[in-house]
């Protein structure tokens, strides 16, 4: 088993977390991992200096980087729900059961291990085990632990609305009334990453930074009190860690390189989804620039490990802009697995 660092973000209020292509009367459930590494650097110059996150960033940018971090994903009560890897399932389920699997976002914690070590999950393809209102599939131990569990009418998980909004014209004062979308948690609920630790020289600063953004917000309307945690002390978890393993499922967005695809990294047994990843450049030196596109590989992608893929900081700078280099945090995050027979 390889052990990572499990960082909790107990959420203060509602997020709103916006996708390209997704307007703002819409709100994604997940937080990708580029957008929380921009977060984090964001909060590291505002607090230490640009000096200090050149020299965080140094090591990222020479391919070594000291650590690695996964996208934040919902937990409910000690329950951690992980992406849906696309992978096959260790053994042919029921046919009752092609649907609820299809409408699936998230796997819990225990059903992600097993699934990737290979093993059966037909103890766990009973209706209750399927949460269609949020699109997660858990074990039945794991249901039992949910927050609210046994109790009918118990509250959803977590669950994503919109609420309405005013905007004043300066010049006129005219109000037109929009809508926008939240991201709202349920009583012991909230969003995780993982953090796989390379050098712990970083980790205090790391955990100084994230309490930092805890206080001035994570994702979109922050201005408005949205993504505003409270980060609790990180728990140690195993994921599987399999030496002959031929494939991979990463728990990032991940950016592989032009050396990485020639050595096969996408190759027959690869199974992936694409994402294009563009937006605001979050910077007081070209807030109202939009950085270049990155298309990078979806969180449950799986890759080929006989080519070593590792990922990369994408180089997203608009022509426009003169102050710095922004970046895009594409480095996998990758959980070895096993293939069925």
């Amino acid at each position: 088993m390889a052990t990572y660092a499990l960082y909790r973000l107990r959420p203060r209020g509602s997020f709103h977390l916006a996708e390209r292509g997704v307007g703002i009367e819409e709100t994604a459930e997940v937080v990708r991992s580029d957008t929380l590494f921009s977060a984090l650097c964001s909060v590291l110059r505002l607090g230490w200096g640009e000096a200090e996150l050149e020299r965080f960033l140094k090591p990222f940018l020479a391919g070594q980087p000291p650590l690695r971090l996964s996208s934040c994903f919902p937990f409910a009560g000690d329950v951690l729900f992980l992406p849906r890897p696309l992978l096959p399932l260790p053994a042919e389920p029921p046919s009752d059961v092609g649907k609820r699997l299809r409408q699936t976002r998230f796997v819990s914690f225990e059903l992600f291990r097993r699934w990737l070590a290979g093993t059966p999950l037909s103890d766990a393809v009973a209706p209750e085990c399927f949460l269609g209102e949020v699109g997660a599939w858990s074990s039945l131990p794991e249901l039992g632990r949910l927050p609210g569990a046994g109790r009918n009418g118990a509250p959803a998980l977590w669950r994503r609305d919109t609420v309405p909004r005013v905007a004043i014209d300066r010049a006129t004062a005219a109000s037109q009334v929009y809508r926008a979308g939240r991201l709202a948690f349920g009583p012991g609920c909230g969003l995780a990453f993982l953090v796989d630790w390379r050098d712990q020289e970083w980790r205090a600063r790391f955990e100084q930074a994230l309490r930092l953004l805890g206080d001035t917000g994570l994702g979109g309307l922050r201005s408005t009190g949205h993504g505003q945690f409270e980060p609790q002390p990180p728990q140690a978890v195993e994921l599987p860690d399999i030496d002959d393993a031929a494939v991979a499922v990463t728990l990032s967005l991940y950016s592989p390189t032009e050396t990485e695809l020639q050595r096969g990294a996408l190759g027959p047994r690869a199974r992936y989804e694409l994402v294009n990843r563009g937006g605001w450049i979050a910077s007081p030196d070209g807030s109202s620039y939009r950085r270049r596109e990155v298309r990078m590989l979806a969180e449950g992608s799986v890759v080929e490990t006989a080519a070593a893929p590792s990922g990369r900081l994408a180089d997203v700078t608009p022509e426009i802009l003169r102050a710095h280099r922004v970046y895009r945090y594409g480095f996998a995050f990758l959980v070895p697995a096993r293939l069925p027979a």
